[in-house]
């Protein structure tokens, strides 16, 4: 008993749809600080979706001032306005919470997000704390590509570590006006927005162990400090970033495939009639 020819159109249809009609996704953001007790922290991580248009730094350049509040303050409300007016159908988020330190994470999710379009690439960007402006980021705007997550999957991402920690170049690295001194014992320290000395250079990675030349060491260090855990050089990376993407079949989409089933109801049901 062969079936008929419209019903396995319909049935061909159906499948094709449900199998590949998701272009609209779900995608959860989690930030992870993997660094070892005693380790920097890393301010809230900036994430912005783009179609690789968006360019936030490049090193060897003079930083933007959206860059500069970003690592010197923590501050991304200026990067969050730039790519608001810069990137049509961009999204982006910030995710929540305070600085995440060795241990800490937190998580945020994205709806609607077009990986295979105007969301298929990532940019992050956060201040790495404890320091004047060290921060993380991509400065390839296409460097990372979500496009193979569109139907759904997961990607892990490890961020920080040696040679991956920037230093915008805004601000001399100076324990007086270094930020988040106190959680690691230091004195001195930041206490208001756009302090510390103007430095007038470029971005460029950080190389060595990026507190030794730190100006007023003497006077705001204890005697015998242990730098292990800071020296985040040594590391591979001090961070990870989990994706995970659940594809999300557009309204139409549902609607034309119930549409199928229906009909592929009505025809069993008349094929039935014949057949008694």
């Amino acid at each position: 008993m062969k079936p008929y020819p419209l019903a396995k159109a319909v049935l061909a249809a159906c499948i094709s749809l449900s199998a590949c009609a998701a272009q609209a996704a779900d995608v959860t953001f989690t930030f992870t600080n993997t660094g070892p007790a005693g380790g920097v922290g890393v301010a809230p991580l900036w994430l912005g979706l783009h179609d690789g248009g968006f360019d936030s730094f490049n090193v060897g350049a003079a930083a933007s001032v959206a860059i500069e509040r970003a690592a010197e303050d923590g501050n991304a409300n200026v990067l969050t306005s730039n790519f608001a007016s810069q990137v049509a159908g961009g999204l982006q988020t910030r995710l929540p919470n305070g600085p995440r330190f060795p241990g800490d994470s937190s998580s945020f999710t994205l709806h609607n997000v077009d990986l295979s379009g105007a969301n298929r690439y990532l940019s992050y960007a956060a201040m790495v704390v404890l320091s004047n402006d060290f921060f993380i980021g991509n400065d390839d705007a296409k460097a990372i590509d979500l496009s193979s997550l569109a139907g759904g999957g997961k990607l892990s991402l490890a961020l920080g570590g040696a040679g991956h920690v920037y230093d915008a170049g805004t601000e001399q690295n100076n324990f007086a006006y270094s930020l988040a001194n106190g959680a690691y014992g230091i004195g001195g320290g930041q206490s208001g927005p756009n302090q510390g000395i103007d430095e007038h250079g470029v971005v460029h990675v950080v190389t060595g162990n990026p507190y030794a030349d730190f100006v007023d060491g003497g006077n705001y260090v204890p005697a015998n400090f242990d730098w292990t855990a800071l020296n985040f050089n040594s590391q591979q990376s001090f961070g990870r970033l989990d994706i995970s993407v659940t594809a999300v079949p557009e309204p139409e989409t549902y609607a034309m495939l119930f549409a199928g089933l229906g009909l592929l109801g009505v025809v069993a049901r008349r094929r039935k009639n014949v057949d008694a």
